[in-house]
């Protein structure tokens, strides 16, 4: 998660490895197309014994810790909920504060043994691990899935207190209202969700009341302490995973637009394709378009990685993730409360690959350009709007000298 002019960039733990992650919605895909999802009940997890950094004891981070994952627990139409077990174990102080003793914590949560929230008071784990610690806040994600029921079994977040110590040196001290937004996003990850790009225009440029308003938390970069805020497409999205029940459950609440994004000659289906829904705005008050809005990626279903004689990426690893339906080719979802929405298309950006990655660790430009908003597209609870498909204008061939007909 990255915040111009001060970075804060995000590593993905464990498993969640170069290309397995999704967007707009579920971190990790099951070769079923459905998201690991963690199983428990309630979702376990243990605390550093240390402070956070040097003016933030550990009673207080703690509460802190607890505070960002009740944004996500708070969430009236998702079930998800979490719960402290206590303190790190296997380490002898209770401090994880050596590389030494990441390596033991973190090979206890790749075994699926605990789920540690670690706090790096001076950033030496981050130091040894040769992250950046002048420019990364924190890292968080699943460390061991089981794929034969599609659960996270265990996850991991270090959060680096350089950004909390006080000293405005060596970085520039976030204020306590930015890093928690900040680690409400690494909760995000933590829980099972990747990056949303809505409302990009706010990371790169001026953003305005509106926007801000429609901008996710689990937007790329950390844009304004107001992503501490969830968003709709962060609701939508954790509710999808985690849906309550009743009458303020998911499906009393949201519907879902789905379709297809294909190439001009309407056969074709495109990947990577950035897909927002934008409520149709009402006269008066906020422009809904651009508070009230979601996003799915095309194709974040399909296997993107296949061994080959010249890539050879390891089909024992990324044989795990993702489906190879060809029916998830270009297909895209976005849950939304009920409503008339406008369908928008558009490239992921550039600078949203590696750390900052949505839909892949790469970013494909969108063939050809939009046709213009599809749309009004009517979300009723517990509907899904099928058949909300999208060819794109002006796109070049599908094959080429290379390929046969």
């Amino acid at each position: 998660m990255r915040a111009p002019p001060r970075a804060a960039a995000l590593l993905l733990a464990g498993l969640v490895a170069s290309g397995v992650a999704s967007a707009g919605g579920p971190l990790v895909i099951q070769t079923s197309g459905e998201p690991y999802t963690w199983g428990a009940a309630t979702i376990q997890y243990r605390t550093d014994g240390g402070p956070l950094s040097a003016s933030v004891n550990n009673a207080a981070a703690i509460a802190r810790v607890a505070a960002m994952f009740e944004v996500w627990e708070d969430v009236p139409s998702a079930s998800i909920s979490y719960d402290r077990a206590g303190a790190i174990t296997g380490v002898s102080d209770g401090n994880v504060s050596t590389e030494a003793e990441y390596t033991s914590v973190n090979s206890s949560c790749l075994a699926g043994n605990q789920s540690p929230i670690v706090f790096d008071e001076a950033a030496a784990i981050f130091i040894a691990l040769g992250v950046d610690e002048t420019s990364v806040i924190g890292f968080a994600g699943p460390c061991a899935l089981d794929p034969a029921q599609g659960r996270i079994l265990s996850g991991i977040a270090v959060m680096n207190g350089l950004f909390q110590d006080g000293n405005g040196a060596p970085v520039q001290d976030l204020s306590p209202a930015e890093f928690n937004a900040t680690f409400v996003h690494e909760f995000g990850h933590f829980s099972g969700l990747d990056h949303s790009q809505v409302n990009w225009e706010c990371g790169f440029a001026g953003c305005g009341t509106d926007n801000l308003a429609g901008l996710p938390t689990m937007f790329p970069f950390l844009v304004t302490a107001q992503q501490g805020t969830l968003s709709i497409d962060d609701i939508g999205w954790v509710s999808k995973l985690y849906p309550a029940g009743g009458g303020t459950g998911f499906s009393a609440t949201h519907g879902t637009i789905t379709g297809t994004i294909y190439f001009s000659d309407g056969e074709s289906p495109a990947q990577l394709v950035n897909v927002v829904a934008r409520r149709v705005d009402a006269p008066g008050g906020a422009d809904e378009s651009r508070t009230t809005a979601a996003s799915g990626v095309s194709g974040n279903k399909f296997r993107f990685y296949h061994s080959n004689p010249i890539t050879h990426p390891d089909p024992d690893f990324f044989g795990q993730f993702r489906s190879e339906n060809p029916s998830h080719i270009g297909f895209y979802e976005i849950p939304l409360p009920p409503g008339d929405y406008m369908i928008h298309v558009e490239s992921i950006q550039p600078e949203f690959t590696a750390w900052s990655s949505v839909g892949a660790d790469i970013v494909i430009a969108m063939p050809g350009s939009s046709p213009g908003p599809i749309g009004p597209v009517t979300v009723a609870a517990g509907v899904a709007a099928d058949g909300t498909d999208v060819t794109l204008v002006g796109t070049p061939p599908r094959f080429d000298q290379f390929e046969g007909p």
